[in-house]
């Protein structure tokens, strides 16, 4: 890292660029800051919490190995998710063709426990979390990347269109249509909760 750059404060660009210069500790940052992003983009996608670690983990090597082909580090976040995504499907494909062979009995775990412990919100029931999860997995791709990098990694509407290359009225449309929906069909939940 550059003299007078906090490695912890650095940009996702500085970053980038210090690991592309060979610090590999650079990438440490990297990953403490979006490890929640993803593992929550992970479980949006596959409903058992061991499997999405390992997919976060696997996400986080590809993006590493792959760093050369960043062409706009700032746009990282963007570019990890998409990554994640991909794993997810690759994942997805991996165990359907598991259960061709073996039936599905004697695959599937249930993680709704497991599931809790990445809740950003500690205060939910486990059948809630499981609720809230599977309303946000059912939304748009596009809504519910911008919903879990908006709650999830925490940021504002436009650092996500910066890190996704929108702009920045298009990422506010998204989240609002995401707003509404997940409004609508989370309606009974908040009523528990208030």
């Amino acid at each position: 890292m550059p003299s007078g750059h906090n490695i912890t404060t650095a940009s996702d660009e500085q970053l980038i660029r210090d690991i592309q210069g060979g610090n590999i500790a650079s990438f440490g940052i990297i990953v403490e800051r979006y490890w929640n992003m993803v593992m929550a983009l992970a479980l949006s996608r596959i409903d058992n919490a061991a499997d999405a670690e390992d997919i976060a983990q696997e996400s986080f090597l590809k993006a590493y190995s792959h760093l050369h082909r960043l062409r706009h580090p700032y746009r990282f976040a963007g570019w990890l998710s998409k990554i994640t995504a991909q794993q997810c499907v690759n994942h997805i494909r991996k165990n359907a063709r598991k259960r061709i062979a073996f039936s599905y009995s004697n695959y599937h775990v249930d993680a709704s426990a497991q599931v809790a412990m990445y809740s950003s919100n500690p205060g939910l029931t486990n059948e809630q979390v499981h609720l809230v999860r599977q309303t946000i997995s059912r939304l748009p791709e596009k809504f519910r990347n911008v919903i879990i990098m908006r709650f999830v990694a925490g940021l504002s509407a436009a650092q996500i269109a910066k890190k996704l290359g929108k702009r920045h009225g298009t990422i506010r449309v998204w989240l609002h249509r995401a707003y509404q929906i997940l409004r609508k069909d989370l309606v009974l939940l908040l009523e528990e909760v208030e």
